[in-house]
């Protein structure tokens, strides 16, 4: 009887599955003759355009031609007759997911009672703006700093997060593989070298979305839609903000602030996100020096950098912590620790002569 009852309460809840051959065989003109193509397949099929111009250019322009070396049509993507483009296929790695290097923190979420508040941009009354609140928790950051965004072009954003990285925050970015352009484009307008956070306490890489395969073995791959900042693994900022001027001044957004248990769930979905995630050309370890000098003597901050990272079972922060510092004490230490480099370098220099 129970056992009815719960068939039955199935049965009422299923969805049926959503697909269309007639999409696919779309997609699949779309990718190999062009937009006119597609355009002439839906219309000779009675189908309404389901791609928005938005979609048709990033199928176009993203697609990627299987290797002339393929005889077969259906080499790249071996299915049944039974199966289809329709489906996405996932890419199965030989090679082992990214560690946390610079160490995660663990926090007893399950303990912790869920709390949700809300931000608006333009602001409620008698409220902070969303960027105002996002700097300050950056600001105040000790353990751990972890962004997923899709687009990261706000200069003050980002110097908050290098600033924390200075003060021996780790710091994790994971961007969308499609905007990257961007953020790297705010980079170097910083004046900042890309060598640099190469080896900073900063991991920055970037996410793709699902890969759709088509039948003659092209290719493309969506986004990430994401957009939260985890900071500590205590606290979550999450809505429809992106790290924008725009979203700072003329977009409207919303953003919930999330504390106690709830917290576990972006906890696991950004380290499944950085799983995925993979390193740009940009940002390719380099074998550089771990400390450099700058012309006038002092140490480029950006490249304070602990070489012990810790596994995520350690509770101890594991880099030099230079918050409890005043600033002058801080340039001081900097100084000291470059001449202290410099005297080793031409100990070294004479010992050879």
């Amino acid at each position: 009887s129970s056992l009815r009852s719960s068939s039955a309460s199935l049965a009422e809840n299923y969805i049926q599955p959503h697909y269309k051959e007639a999409y696919r065989l779309a997609i699949d003109c779309l990718v190999k003759e062009g937009e006119d193509s597609y355009r002439n397949f839906i219309k000779e099929e009675g189908i309404c355009g389901f791609l928005s111009e938005e979609e048709i250019s990033h199928i176009t322009e993203s697609a990627v031609q299987p290797p002339t070396s393929i005889h077969s049509e259906e080499v790249d993507c071996k299915q049944d007759d039974t199966s289809s483009t329709g489906t996405y296929w996932p890419t199965h790695s030989d090679t082992d997911p990214p560690n946390l290097d610079l160490g995660w923190p663990e926090v007893p979420h399950r303990r912790l009672k869920t709390s949700i508040d809300l931000l608006f941009h333009p602001p409620r009354q008698n409220s902070p703006t969303i960027k105002e609140v996002i700097r300050k928790h950056i600001q105040d950051a000790r353990q751990v700093i972890a962004i997923a965004m899709d687009v990261f072009t706000d200069v003050d954003i980002f110097k908050e997060v290098v600033d924390a990285s200075v003060r021996g925050v780790p710091v994790y970015i994971l961007l969308d593989h499609n905007h990257f352009k961007s953020f790297l484009n705010m980079v170097e307008k910083q004046d900042i070298q890309i060598q640099k956070l190469r080896v900073s306490n900063m991991r920055i890489r970037t996410v793709k979305g699902q890969e759709y395969c088509c039948r003659s073995g092209v290719k493309f791959h969506g986004g990430m839609g994401q957009k939260f900042l985890l900071v500590d693994c205590q606290k979550v900022f999450y809505g429809s903000y992106s790290f924008m001027w725009s979203y700072e001044k003329i977009n409207l957004s919303m953003v919930q602030v999330i504390t106690g248990q709830l917290v576990e769930t972006y906890d696991e979905e950004f380290r499944t996100l950085y799983a995925r995630s993979t390193v740009t050309a940009q940002f390719h370890t380099a074998s550089v020096n771990q400390c450099e000098m700058k012309p006038n003597g002092k140490m480029d901050g950006y490249l304070i950098h602990s070489s012990n990272p810790f596994e995520r079972k350690d509770h101890l922060r594991h880099t030099l912590d230079f918050s409890f510092l005043d600033k002058q004490y801080q340039n001081a230490f900097l100084l000291l620790h470059g001449t202290f480099i410099n005297i080793i370098y031409l100990f070294l220099f004479f010992a050879h002569m």
